[in-house]
């Protein structure tokens, strides 16, 4: 993020660097003034690149975004499905354990009205 700030102030001096050059770019030791009063060589040489930059650097913060935000609903979904499972088995252990307790009296009584 930093990286992304300290590109935007250069874009952002790019003006100022372009009068500056344009004042002094005999003392730069160029054989010709590049800086034009429009700041187009500032423009294609300094900004373009360092924009391009920022693009692919803004498409691949999205892209992450995206794949992590698809991780995190995978996980809510598995998370959901174990509780899901966890209740159905803690259900049928409370229906197993209720059987069986069940279970043995009916025989008893069964036993008992046959005598």
């Amino acid at each position: 993020m930093g990286f992304m700030i300290c590109i935007g102030l250069i874009v952002r001096l790019a003006e100022y660097l372009n009068t500056t050059g344009s004042a002094r770019w005999q003392e730069f030791g160029i054989t010709q003034n590049y800086f034009d009063r429009g700041g187009i060589f500032m423009g294609i040489m300094v900004c373009a690149p360092l924009l391009m930059v920022c693009l692919c650097m803004l498409i691949h913060m999205i892209r992450e975004a995206s794949n992590l935000l698809k991780d995190v609903t995978q996980m809510k979904h598995s998370a959901k499905s174990r509780q899901k499972a966890k209740k159905d088995e803690e259900k049928k252990k409370k229906d197993e354990k209720k059987n069986s307790t069940a279970g043995p009296r009916r025989s008893q009584r069964t036993n008992k009205k046959k005598d």
